[in-house]
């Protein structure tokens, strides 16, 4: 692959990368996601940043315990250059990297060690899987939606939380849950699509469900709206083996996993519940030279979002699209990029940003 030295000093350089990549908040999270996707042709450079970024600062964490040890540091160091350099390169560019890696960590030390660790941290019911993660938390009572780096999209209910690497691994794409989310999977066969919600463990590779997994609550249930999704019972240890079979379910159908009882059973779906209250599903929508603000007006009350225009002008823009298929994101990317505007996912709201349309 034909690198971008440039690029990927820029990004490690760069303080707010630095924040999104280790210590996210609402503002990096959304400025990022929507770099993202504006410039997807720079997702290798930004991955490859990330992992540097990560590399230093366990190396910057490691050298603030040695103690006047020359050996241990120069260990340490070794492990780094090791770590950012695997496989030979060209002399002049593999140290150059290394000068440019000792001036990022030599700035950077004291701003990652002063940085707050104030992200909302989610109950630790069993063993979850350590990773590199971003939280996202809703606090408001709408619905919030997570756009994922794959493109897959999430509703996260009021006193909700959601965890996610950032970037997804090579291998999988691994998220925890804590209260209830609504899932939107971009499908990839070769990477599947991992849920851990208090002790229950979805896997899919492309689908739509939702999942309830209050900390309170004794039960934690998935309910399928599209495609087929696999669940099983999270062990309590490493050490424990998995109890039973998955189970795989279908369109419409659920399974409740009681927490107590460590046990997963299907359940109908219950209809006269649904009815009361807001049930995601997906939806097929076609649309032949309609005002943008009528096709946002029901993508509003189908996901239960709000969108906001932050140009009046642009609810002047017709469209004429087929969003039969795709996520939630990817459904508000087509429609952004017919109109040339963007849009990022806010705490509480999308904000759609462009130049728009004349009367």
């Amino acid at each position: 692959m034909d690198q971008k030295p440039d690029l990927l000093r820029e990004f490690i350089g760069n303080p707010s990368f630095r924040k999104w990549v280790n210590a996210p908040d609402e503002s990096t999270v959304a400025y990022w996601e929507s770099y993202q996707r504006q410039y997807p042709e720079h997702e290798a450079e930004i991955r490859q940043a990330a992992a540097v970024v990560r590399r230093l600062k366990k190396a910057s964490t490691e050298l603030a315990q040695v103690e006047a040890d020359p050996e241990k540091e120069e260990e340490i160091w070794q492990s780094v250059r090791q770590q950012l350099f695997p496989a030979p390169v060209r002399r002049s560019f593999a140290w150059g990297w290394v000068a440019a890696a000792a001036v990022v960590l030599a700035v950077g030390l004291g701003w990652w060690m002063l940085q707050p660790s104030d992200a909302p941290q989610l109950a630790q019911v069993t063993t979850t899987p350590q990773f590199d993660s971003v939280t996202i938390s809703n606090t408001h009572t709408k619905p919030r939606l997570v756009s994922l780096p794959d493109g897959s999209s999430v509703i996260l209910q009021k006193g909700s939380n959601l965890r996610y690497e950032n970037p997804f691994q090579a291998q999988n794409r691994m998220v925890s849950l804590s209260g209830e989310a609504y899932f939107e999977v971009v499908r990839d066969t070769t990477r599947p699509f991992l849920v851990y919600a208090n002790g229950l463990v979805a896997r899919v590779l492309g689908t739509s469900f939702n999942i309830k997994a209050y900390n309170r609550d004794n039960n934690v249930t998935l309910t399928v709206r599209t495609g087929k999704v696999s669940v099983s019972s999270q062990p309590v240890s490493e050490a424990t083996p998995k109890q039973g079979q998955d189970l795989v379910l279908q369109p419409n159908e659920q399974v409740v996993f009681a927490r107590k009882e460590s046990r997963l059973f299907r359940s109908p779906v219950n209809t006269l519940a649904e009815a009361k209250t807001l049930v995601l599903r997906p939806v097929n929508l076609v649309y032949n030279a309609v005002p943008v603000s009528e096709v946002i007006a029901e993508i509003e009350r189908t996901y239960g979002i709000k969108v906001i225009f932050q140009n009046p002008l642009l609810s002047n823009c017709r469209i004429t699209t087929d969003l039969k298929e795709g996520t939630l994101s990817q459904k508000l990317d087509i429609i952004c990029k017919t109109i040339e505007a963007n849009w990022a996912a806010q705490d509480n709201y999308v904000a759609v940003s462009g130049r728009g349309c004349r009367p």
